[in-house]
């Protein structure tokens, strides 16, 4: 997949060297990543600085409480502010839970034997946006999975060749209105204009996969405190989305109730001692575990590390069989990847890539942001994926025709022949 133009648009060769920052927020976290915009660099921007903070007011994809969350967004933002030296002024802005939603959208249009123009290709991306029943839900992105010009398949650009018909299939998604306009209002509170809005599951493969990853197939699933993302790219496009009302916190949840302890000490046992592995050395090891008195105070007592593991283990397992349930109901599941990236925080606990491999029964890596050694030692880690990948996202290419104007940038080039013609046979077959 081509990064970078060979010329510069003037609108892109005007942006040399902006301030340009991401934000991510989170049920646990909420990261902001600052860097400039610099076409020269494999990731599109030389990294200035970065901040982390606690995330309040935000809970399973819903703001609870609009001023905590405009604290914790502030705090955030001076921390990376501080960090790079640079004051910011708009952000682009990750958005998640489990009501960000994915759903697939054709349409056709007869040409009359003439040549696709990039008039007839807005025309047909519009003619599809314009079948996603709105129902108060505002549009996030819309990226093309496949074209098909007539009987030729696996095409990637239509653009000046010459056919009867055309036809386009969208991935399309959306999140609910209300959610979308408060958290831009949440945003604006702490002085800052959301620039654009991405799906935080998308920017998290941005982020995460190499590029033959996204050329030949990936899925990447990002762990977070409250919900686990999965996003799949196929043919050098995010093509799908799903979300597992479930991540880090719940598994915290289950040791602080296991074990008799406060949210706050479970979580940190859940840090230092927690592994998914029932079967790894060292589970006999006794640790200290503080557990609620009769007094409502927190007393020393010990416990082995392997009944951590038990509490840990059937929560992670019960995660990825759910997100197994959904990729084998999704529409596209004939033509999904077969191999897997996990980042986010809960992915970083012992075990849990071999849980995921045996569940989704295919090649599971752990992956961090791609351009680790760009970010540096302190945000080089998978808490970091999504908002590095917000900051690369317009670098990397990605076609998506529901921001103004991306329908004239559509990536062209060769490939994926072979997997359209599936896809192509097997809408075909049940549609």
């Amino acid at each position: 997949m081509a990064r970078a133009d060979a010329k510069l648009k003037p609108a892109k060769a005007a942006r040399i060297g902006q301030a340009i920052a991401s934000l991510d927020i989170g049920s646990s976290k909420i990261t902001c990543l600052i860097g400039r915009f610099d076409p020269s660099s494999r990731a599109g921007f030389s990294f200035l600085g970065g901040g982390r903070q606690q995330s309040r007011g935000f809970t399973g994809g819903s703001i609870k409480d609009m001023e905590a969350l405009e604290r914790s967004i502030r705090l955030a933002v001076e921390d990376a502010e501080r960090e790079a030296g640079e004051r910011i002024e708009q952000v682009v802005l990750g958005i998640t839970g489990p009501k960000v939603t994915c759903e697939f959208v054709a349409a056709a249009m007869d040409l009359g034997g003439r040549e696709v123009t990039r008039k007839d290709m807005k025309k047909l991306h519009a003619m599809a946006l314009g079948k996603v029943n709105p129902k108060q839900r505002e549009i996030l992105s819309a990226h093309p999975v496949l074209y098909k010009l007539d009987d030729q398949e696996g095409i990637k650009d239509a653009a000046g060749m010459i056919g009867d018909k055309l036809s386009v299939l969208l991935s399309v998604i959306t999140a609910p209105r209300s959610l979308v306009r408060n958290l831009v209002e949440c945003v604006g509170r702490a002085h800052l204009q959301v620039d654009r809005i991405i799906p935080s599951a998308v920017a998290s493969g941005a982020g995460t996969l190499i590029d033959d990853e996204i050329e030949n197939g990936a899925l990447c699933i990002d762990m977070g405190s409250g919900v686990t993302a999965a996003c799949a790219f196929i043919n050098g496009s995010p093509a799908w989305l799903g979300l597992v009302p479930a991540g880090g916190s719940n598994v915290t949840g289950d040791l602080a109730q296991g074990i008799g302890t406060t949210f706050a000490a479970a979580e940190r046992m859940k840090t230092v001692h927690g592994t998914a592995d029932t079967a790894s050395p060292g589970l006999a090891e006794r640790i200290e575990v503080p557990r609620l008195g009769d007094d409502g105070r927190l007393n020393a007592s010990r416990m082995a590390r392997g009944e951590l593991a038990a509490i840990i283990a059937p929560r992670i397992e019960e995660t990825f069989e759910y997100a197994a349930k959904m990729l084998a109901g999704s529409e596209l599941k004939k033509i999904m990847p077969r191999r897997t990236v996990l980042t986010g925080g809960a992915s970083q606990l012992p075990g849990v890539r071999d849980i995921a491999s045996r569940v989704l029964q295919q090649p599971v890596r752990l992956g961090k942001p791609i351009e680790a050694d760009i970010l540096g030692e302190s945000h080089a880690n998978p808490v970091f994926s999504t908002a590095a990948g917000l900051l690369s996202y317009e670098f990397r290419g990605f076609v998506d025709v529901a921001r103004a104007g991306s329908t004239s940038e559509a990536a062209g080039g060769p490939g994926g022949n072979g997997l359209l013609n599936k896809v192509f046979r097997w809408l075909s077959e049940n549609f």
